[in-house]
């Protein structure tokens, strides 16, 4: 059987899930109903990121003639949208881990405070891993290098990154994160245009 960049998509979301499924049971099938004034900014700033994020994308690629496979869109932003979050929320909170056992009274490394600052530095590397060592290698060439909006993708991609971990490290909102990951992936994936399915 030929490895190919769907297979490897799929085998990517099969380990992803499963260990979503394993280790997030809880805040996968339970949803905190606290919106306070707090979470009802988050997530309004973090839909106004996304769209931002969908603008800056639009400009800032093409699809080299391919067309839209209708299948493949919504497998994808439903399927990396949640597989992906797993990821994300896998490695989130091993940095969480991590900063509590080395700020510990046992260890003392680190200061009690740098909590988030770990786990968001850990969700960053996966992510700058995942996308440099993986996507970009699978996806069909389609960065506009010469877009005006190019050097908006990064910095939008942080904010984006920012307002997830927050999410998680808040509320450990999963559901709303897939819902928006989803969102993410369905700019991707309607702009770049590839099957999962060819």
């Amino acid at each position: 059987m030929e490895w190919t960049a769907p297979l490897q998509i799929f085998t990517y979301w099969f380990i992803a899930i499963a260990i979503g499924l394993v280790f997030f049971r809880k805040e996968t099938f339970s949803f905190n109903t606290n919106f306070d004034l707090r979470r009802k900014i988050l997530l309004g700033a973090s839909l106004l990121i996304v769209a931002f994020n969908a603008f800056v994308y639009s400009n800032s690629t093409y699809d080299g003639g391919r067309s839209i496979d209708l299948a493949s869109v919504i497998v994808f932003a439903v399927g990396n949208g949640i597989a992906e979050t797993f990821m994300f929320y896998f490695f989130f909170v091993m940095g969480e881990k991590l900063a509590q056992k080395l700020s510990s009274d046992s260890w003392q490394l680190i200061p009690k405070q740098t909590e988030f600052i770990t786990a968001i530095l850990f969700f960053m590397i996966y992510s700058g891993f995942i996308h440099g060592l993986f996507w970009l290698d699978l996806l069909p060439e389609h960065v506009n290098q010469a877009s005006p909006l190019k050097p908006l993708f990064m910095p939008t991609q942080i904010l984006i990154a920012t307002s997830w971990a927050l999410s998680f490290f808040w509320y450990r909102d999963l559901p709303s994160v897939f819902v928006l990951h989803g969102l993410v992936d369905l700019t991707m994936i309607m702009n770049v245009k590839f099957t999962l399915f060819g």
